[in-house]
This record gives C-alpha cells, structure tokens and sequence, in this order.
C-alpha cells in the first residue's frame, strides 16, 4: 500500500462521482529481477528467431508486467469512503464505481505446480449496471488486503437496504443463490426453507448449503458465482439466526 496521494486527475474523478474521503492507494506489484530477464529474455529470444512470435509474446505477455513498461508503473487501486478508481491491469483508462452500487465476485485460486504451492491467483470483477466493470487482479500489490476491503466496503453500503428489502418480504439476488424470509433458492434445486438449512459454508473456493439431517449437500457453487459474498453472508445469518 503507498501513501494516499491521487493524482489531480483521481481526486477530480472523486469529487464528481462523490466517493469522500481517500481511505488507500495500492501500486502495482514489483516485478522480481529473475521475472523482469526471464520476460526479457523470452521477448528478445522469440524475435530473433521468429519476429513476430517475438511481438506476440510481448505485446500479450511481458508488457502487461508492472515494471517492465512505465504507462503499466504509473497505475494505481484508490479505495475511497465511497467507491474506487482503478486502473485496468489491462487497458488505459480508470474505471469508478460505487459501493452502493457495486456487484463484486471474487476469484481466489492456489495453483500447485509439481506438488509446489504456485503464486496465488487472485481476481475481483467489479461491476454497475450501466456503468461498466474492471477486473482487479494480483497485479496490485497486496490482494489480501485489498480483497477484503472490497467485500466489507460493499457489506456496509448495501448491508442495510439489503436487510431491509428482505425484511419487508422482498427477495435479494446473489448470483446464483437469492435469499428471502421464507429461504435459500438455488438454480435447479428450488427453495429450501430456514427451518431445514443446517449449514451455509464457504470452503476451497465453493459455497456449501447443507439440509438439516441429510449427510449430503444441497447444493454447492463457486464462490466467483457468488455476488457480493460477504453480503451474502450476514444476510444469511441474519435470516438464519432468528426470524426477521
């Protein structure tokens, strides 16, 4: 995380579309060194024997690299009280959504490579209808950080309507799963009411809903087909603690 200085450009953005005060800034993460020759040397290995395998690779691989071009350097992640202002890992222009608005699916993979834990893939996806969407990726320095803050972000401007939309006898959709007072829906499976939803898990990248006493799961979905997982979440306790 750098220190929370936008650039007048940022602040403007911030100003127009109401986002209040700064809360983080994240620069893209640093290329190690043995990356930066490997990128190098695979660019100026495949244009030598074949030039435009050589361009290919980098105009799809290597530039993509913070460090390796100075327009992918200069990007920056800024949190603020009330959205974000992000530049695309791929692509130039910055993209400002709000919380209050906001559906987030987030993607979390560990790779393992010859029995060997690989780098940890993370990816959000951000969206408003109408007003376009952005893929935030490990690009930017600290994912573990700045993951979370997205989904508790989300929780707290939307928590409350959410809440109340289901309180008053509405339905909420999340993704693939929707929530009422009367139960958890799920594609294929219906309804099934609080009265008989044992469990609502998250688990190695899947959301588990089990059946009160039956051993197998009622059903189990992605967690990037999930929106707004933590939202999901405390709406679930919420309808599963006690009645609202």
């Amino acid at each position: 995380m750098t220190t929370p200085v936008p650039s007048p450009e940022v602040s403007a953005l911030a100003a127009r579309h109401g986002l209040g005060a700064l809360r983080a800034v994240f620069a893209p993460k640093r290329m190690s060194r043995w990356m930066l020759a490997a990128h190098l040397f695979n660019t100026f290995y495949l244009s030598l024997l074949f030039l435009v395998p050589g361009v290919l690779y980098y105009w799809w691989q290597a530039r993509r690299h913070p460090g390796f071009t100075p327009r992918q350097s200069r990007k920056r992640l800024h949190l603020f009280e009330q959205g974000l202002v992000v530049d695309p890992p791929v692509g130039r222009g910055a993209v400002v959504l709000r919380w209050d608005s906001l559906r987030l699916q987030q993607d979390i993979t560990q790779l393992v490579v010859n029995g060997r834990p690989a780098p940890t893939r993370y990816v959000y996806t951000a969206s408003v209808p109408g007003q376009g969407s952005v893929r935030i990726t490990e690009f930017y320095e600290g994912p573990d950080v700045w993951g979370p803050f997205l989904q508790e972000a989300v929780l707290a401007a939307q928590g409350p309507a959410v809440l109340k939309t289901l309180q008053d006898g509405g339905t909420a959709s999340f993704g693939v799963l929707e929530l009422s007072r009367e139960g958890l829906s799920a594609p294929k499976k219906g309804r099934l009411p609080w009265p008989e939803v044992q469990e609502v898990r998250v688990s190695g990248g899947l959301v588990f809903v089990t059946r009160a006493g039956d051993s197998a799961r009622w059903s189990h979905h992605a967690v990037k087909d999930v929106v707004n997982l933590h939202l999901f979440l405390a709406a679930v306790a919420a309808l599963h603690g006690e009645p609202v």
